[in-house]
């Protein structure tokens, strides 16, 4: 059996939230689960997940119904074990549940098994599992009456709502299932007998797993917006696929309305940030250091709670994410110097880890020293670009700098007189965003005298561009990336970037069709960038194009993958 972790309050590993507060009346609610933002949900509930299997389960911020993140549930064949999500509520023995969740697989193929149940736990028998959805041979299938029954063939990478209505005291339940796209619903089912047959079972959790006992399922599925209620209303919210969707101009207004007077660490949003993938998850596991590693990303535990072994490379993984939570409260209470020291000690251990690196920019940002500011920022350029949390990380280091104006200094004319074509080669290679450490230190050869002032070329540039955004000068933004976008083609230089960028412009203004053109132009050049895909794929949803909106969707699984 999977060892159990009992979770309050996960600040990154599975975010709680009040998904619909102001459509339900939360005092109605056993529980409410969206995985966005840091909040406790609305009941007395907790969360429990099974994690020794070489299995996941953890969020997922590419492959979401609503908001910014969903949770993967990974099962992995032959590893004799499993990964699983419960969650627990008060038992109820009497009335009706009502029930509402959203999930998505990309293996239709591979079993995966939704359910209800008591405190006999997942038997079939009275008080064990009420209510059970399963698949089998690609069919989602019911289980009523201890048999299964198939409901309809499963679709990859499409999202199907479910609402029930469970009467305990029937022991039946209604059951209606919307595929994302269609208005109608593919399943609408009354009465149906539940999985034991058994009036008058008692139910107190539920559970998202992969196979049960033979092993052998190598499914990959997600799971969002999960609410279990004594109100109606649950089964009565909304579903436009894809569903309450946060757009990236709603993480940008957000960071707005969050802002601080100096730069502040930016957020974590998956394992991925501190170079955490699957062989490091599972040697975490088979170390017994698992539940250590996510009491240190909620902030319930400190480097001093992290074995001190400096030969071993996950004691150095703890001990960066150790660090990182010191610097972290560091820089929020404006302590930049302290804040620096931490991130970079935290980098040093694991320099794979995105967050360390950025975050230490943020404190040099704070701290004012602009030159180091810049050369450490084109050093990681390249993993940020197409992150959603880089452009309100730069408008913030802008806003810091303060004189932007010089970037418009720039545009009368060609900046530099490059002798060589191979000057004119690297500075073709820093402008497209191609920025690597070796570039850099090819830059520095080629440039000794004036090498930084292309990196300000380039992020001034971008910082002043994000800034008159953020002071909601939006058509002067969109006029600068156009003039940038003019002069990077004269010179030569890819200029998709800037493209992107009036497509934000646009789609900030409303203008959703110029946002469209803009980043399709963009995209000519970069045709696998995330970030103008995911873009693209808002611009559809928000014109109510929701073929398109797939399409981009589906692009953007192939490009992003999982974490």
């Amino acid at each position: 059996m999977a060892r159990r972790i009992q979770i309050q309050l996960i600040a990154l590993f599975c975010f709680l939230a009040t998904a619909a507060s102001g459509q339900t009346n939360s005092s109605n609610i056993l529980v409410s689960y969206s995985f966005d933002d840091a909040q406790l949900a609305t009941g007395p509930d907790t969360f429990a997940v099974f994690a020794r299997s070489r299995g996941t389960v953890r969020l997922n911020g590419a492959n979401r119904l609503s908001g910014y993140r969903s949770v993967e549930i990974r099962d992995m064949a032959g590893d004799g074990d499993f990964p699983e999500l419960q969650g627990y509520f008060a038992p109820r023995s009497k009335g009706k549940l009502f029930l509402h969740f959203g999930f998505m697989t990309a293996t239709p193929y591979e079993e995966f098994n939704i359910a209800l149940a008591g405190p006999q736990w997942f038997n079939l028998r009275k008080d064990g599992i009420g209510f059970w959805l399963k698949t089998r041979e690609g069919h989602l299938c019911q289980v009523s009456d201890s048999m299964p029954k198939k409901l309809f063939l499963v679709e990859p990478f499409v999202w199907y709502v479910v609402n029930g209505i469970y009467d305990i005291d029937q022991g039946s339940y209604d059951l209606v299932i919307h595929k994302e796209g269609i208005q109608k619903p593919v399943v609408s089912l009354a009465r149906q007998a539940n999985a034991s047959n058994q009036p008058g079972s008692v139910v107190d959790k539920f559970s998202f797993i992969g196979d049960t006992n033979e092993d052998k399922s190598n499914v990959t599925y997600y799971v969002d917006d999960v609410m279990v209620g004594i109100d109606e209303s649950i089964v009565h919210l909304p579903f436009v696929a894809p569903g309450r969707k946060k757009l990236f101009i709603d993480y940008w207004n957000e960071a707005q309305r969050t802002r601080r007077s100096q730069p502040g660490p930016i957020e974590a949003v998956g394992l991925a940030d501190f170079g955490i993938r699957q062989k490091q998850m599972e040697a975490l596991k088979a170390a017994g250091l698992w539940e250590l590693l996510l009491r240190l990303i909620n902030g319930q535990a400190g480097l001093s709670d992290v074995p001190q072994d400096p030969s071993s490379d996950i004691q150095r993984l703890l001990q960066a994410v150790g660090l990182w939570g010191e610097g972290a409260k560091a820089l929020r209470d404006q302590k930049a110097a302290d804040a620096l020291k931490r991130f970079d000690e935290a980098a040093a251990r694991v320099p794979s880890a995105k967050i360390y690196a950025m975050n230490a920019v943020l404190s040099l940002a704070a701290l004012q020293q602009w030159d180091a500011v810049d050369q450490r920022l084109s050093a990681i350029y390249a993993d940020w670009q197409d992150d959603l949390r880089l452009p309100p990380a730069m408008a913030t280091i802008g806003l810091a700098r303060q004189r932007l104006d010089e970037a418009e200094q720039w545009l009368r004319g060609p900046a530099e007189q490059i002798p060589d074509e191979i000057g004119q080669d690297l500075l073709r290679r820093l402008r497209s965003g191609a920025m690597t450490p070796e570039l850099l230190q090819q830059l520095k050869l080629r440039f000794p005298d004036n090498w930084d002032d292309y990196l300000k070329d380039v992020f001034v540039a971008e910082q002043y561009f994000l800034v008159l955004l953020w002071k909601h000068q939006i058509v002067d933004a969109e006029r600068f990336a156009q003039r940038m976008a003019d002069r990077y083609e004269a010179l030569g230089i890819p200029n998709s970037r800037w493209y992107e960028r009036m497509g934000d412009a646009a789609f900030l203004l409303g203008n959703f069709t110029m946002a469209l053109e803009r980043y399709e132009k963009g995209l000519k050049e970069h045709e696998q960038s995330p970030g103008i895909l995911v873009k693209l794929s808002d611009v559809y949803f928000r014109m109510g194009d929701l073929e398109n909106e797939r399409l981009y969707r589906e692009k953007i699984y192939g490009t992003i993958g999982s974490e």
